[in-house]
């Protein structure tokens, strides 16, 4: 990606904890980086069984509190495993959120001045009937840049 893109001021980064997700996050900062930009490393969360179960039988607010915080903590994890724990080159504003991912995505990744970084995972055909693809959803509904990061790991 050398000089595509220019004057991208912030760089989103979905990030699920999946290794597809940290190799976005390594390519989402070497992208702020070289972009001068902040790093928004985002995770989307949803309750478990989903949004249907929490609204038919709502979860007491310490429970969701604890699944927030649940995700703050697994971001706070990818972030400190990719970008190490030493202060960062550029701004990173880490953000945990309640929300599917694809929809959570473009919503941040909102400005022509942004670049969303997003993983190309590895999950079944079943899992993707149920839940959706990401990738799709942002491909066709991101209003910025995309840039998808190929999963290179082994079996």
């Amino acid at each position: 990606m050398s000089g595509g893109i220019s004057g991208v001021t912030r760089v989103i980064v979905g990030v699920d904890g999946s290794e597809g997700s940290l190799a976005a996050l390594r390519q989402g900062a070497e992208e702020a980086s070289r972009h001068r930009a902040a790093l928004y490393p985002v995770l989307a969360w949803t309750p478990p069984g989903g949004e249907a179960a929490d609204a038919l039988q709502p979860a007491p607010l310490d429970v969701r509190w604890h699944w927030q915080r649940q995700a703050e903590t697994s971001l706070e994890k990818a972030c400190e495993a990719v970008l190490g724990a030493a202060p960062f080159a550029m701004p990173v504003m880490p953000k945990a959120l309640r929300a599917e991912a694809g929809p959570a995505l473009v919503a941040c990744a909102r400005h022509d001045a942004d670049l969303l970084v997003i993983g190309a995972g590895r999950r079944g055909p079943l899992h993707h009937l149920v839940h959706g693809s990401v990738v799709r959803h942002c491909c066709r509904h991101a209003h910025c840049p995309l840039l998808v990061v190929p999963f290179e790991g082994t079996g």
